[in-house]
């Protein structure tokens, strides 16, 4: 029961649901680092925090039990074999459903010229209404996003591909937090 293959089963039974090995997940991970984002000529490790913002969201909902192991490697082999990156590495959404359906895009919600207060509060109320967030944290000054684990007082707890940090609006600017993309587990 203390071996490394029980990790996630013992971090779930402590701290519950939101807390998993996804919450490790780097983009720069030596295991999958190198993975082709499609066409682009780039990596995983280069332009991929978005690839594994999201493959966290679906480990997190527990979809992506069909493909073993999960990982953000595996999940950018699967967009990559379904059309799921544009020839500069953009992401298409519409790709996921192909081989996870029961996990689908929704929307897109602009956070520009938002307050704190109001970001939060957008952000809030799609992750309890169980919506699945991606925010993009860097606005004008570059691009990087991240998953929403959770929302509790007044603080956005996070997976960050590229760094250790969990509290958002500590690690980044809430002023360069820009807009975030939302997805749904059907049942």
């Amino acid at each position: 029961l203390l071996s490394n293959k029980y990790s996630n089963l013992w971090t779930q039974l402590l701290y519950g649901k939101n807390f998993g090995d996804f919450m490790n997940w780097k983009q720069t991970n030596e295991l999958w680092a190198n993975t082709p984002i499609g066409t682009s000529g780039k990596n995983l490790g280069q332009i991929g925090c978005l690839a594994t913002s999201i493959s966290i969201l679906i480990e997190r909902s527990g979809a992506g039990k069909t493909i073993i192991p999960f990982t953000p490697q595996t999940f950018v082999q699967k967009m990559n074999e379904n059309g799921g990156f544009d020839k500069n590495g953009n992401l298409q959404y519409g790709a996921i459903t192909k081989f996870i359906p029961e996990f689908s895009f929704v929307g897109r919600v602009s956070l520009e010229s938002k307050t704190k207060s109001e970001k939060f509060q957008l952000i809030n109320k799609y992750q309890t209404q169980n919506y699945y967030l991606a925010v993009e944290v860097m606005g004008n000054t570059g691009q990087h996003w991240v998953a929403v684990i959770d929302t509790s007082n007044n603080r956005v707890t996070m997976a960050d591909p590229g760094s250790n940090a969990t509290d958002l609006w500590s690690k980044y600017s809430w002023k360069n937090t820009s807009q975030f993309v939302y997805f749904k587990l059907q049942s």
